[in-house]
């Protein structure tokens, strides 16, 4: 897809958010919905865009969530939880 439009839209989502609440809040609402509406290709295209031109053209809403996104696409994956251990009594 066209990173321009994408740009667009991560724009036009961002100033939606943004007069809902706060920056910090707009800007995890707007990563909340690129990450459950965006096909996947056009989050990588978007975070690939962000890595090699550190978001110029975004917004600052869209840049902080599009960082957000960025960010835990590099955070090293959660440790499984442990096992659970079985309930007393059970199995007895």
């Amino acid at each position: 897809m066209n990173i321009d439009l994408l740009i667009k839209m991560a724009n036009e989502i961002g100033e939606f958010f943004a007069g809902t609440t706060d920056a910090q809040a707009a800007a995890r609402d707007v990563a909340n919905h690129l990450k459950r509406y965006w096909e996947p290709r056009m989050r990588e295209q978007i975070l690939n865009y962000y890595e090699q031109r550190h978001g110029a053209g975004l917004s600052e809403v869209a840049k902080s969530a599009v960082a957000l996104l960025y960010a835990a696409s590099k955070a090293p994956p959660a440790a499984p939880p442990p096992p659970a251990a079985p309930a007393k009594g059970a199995g007895a």
